[in-house]
Parts: C-alpha cells; structure tokens; sequence
C-alpha cells in the first residue's frame, strides 16, 4: 500500500532538508505498478542529475490542509496507453488528465517542498549504502497568466 511522508531527515547529503517522499510497491496495485511505469519515463535533471519524470508525462498534484497531506499523482490517457498501462483511472482536476494514484497521511509540517520523490524502498528500510534514486515528480502544472 503506498504511503506519503513529509519529513526531515529523508536526504542523507541534508538531513535539515523538508522532503515529500512518496513510497510505492513496485510489485502492488495497478495504481503502483503504473507509477512505476511512469518512473520509467525519467531523465537526468541538467542541474542535478537526479531522475525526474517531466511534468508533460507526469505531476504530483500536493495540498496540505490542518496536517493532511494529500498527493494525487496525475499523467495523460496518451501517456499511460503508450507505456502499455491498460488500467482504467479517474480523472483528474486537469480535465485532460487522470488521477493514476492518491496517498495521504498526516504531518506536523506546514509547507510543502517544490517536488515529490518517489520512493519504491520503505524509508525505514533505506540504508547509506542504498542504491535506489528515488525518481522526481515536479508539483501542479501553473495555468498560464
């Protein structure tokens, strides 16, 4: 069953660091297993070079209201049917979208980073020498001015 983390203490290079993590059993439900299917999309970030699903393919649409977080991941019918996903999924705020998963969890944080990693190891079970990136999903599209 996926889950939701907003925390500290997730990056190892800085422990200081509000990180939204959302964790995944890549052998799970057909929501997961599309979620990883669409981590299959990610590049290399210029700046970073960490993974990340570009937000054409894929976003994380956050709100967090009285220690609620709620994170809908959000991709396209075109999107999901050339990576082979056959499952049905509802729709999405985005009327050309779909909600392919919705995690939610409470937190004591009262703001949110500007991406979403998404995790397919249990936190808890992550160690140093751990050799799962997690994959980046960037937030909500902004509708043009």
């Amino acid at each position: 069953m996926a889950e939701v983390e907003l925390e500290t203490g997730i990056n190892p290079d800085d422990p200081d660091e509000l990180v939204l993590a959302v964790v995944i059993d890549p052998e799970g439900s057909d929501e997961e297993l599309a979620v990883v299917a669409l981590g299959e999309l990610s590049e290399p970030d210029a700046n970073t070079g960490a993974p990340r699903v570009l937000g054409t393919h894929a976003y994380a649409d956050r709100h967090l209201e009285d220690g609620v977080l709620t994170v809908d991941i959000v991709s396209y019918p075109t999107v999901l049917r050339d990576l082979g996903v056959r499952a049905k999924f509802p729709p999405a705020r985005d009327p050309e979208a779909v909600r392919v998963l919705r995690v939610t969890g409470l937190t004591d944080h009262d703001t949110l980073p500007e991406s979403t990693l998404v995790f397919t190891t249990p936190l808890d079970e992550l160690t140093d020498d751990e050799n799962e990136v997690p994959f980046v999903l960037a937030p909500t599209p902004r509708s043009p001015a």
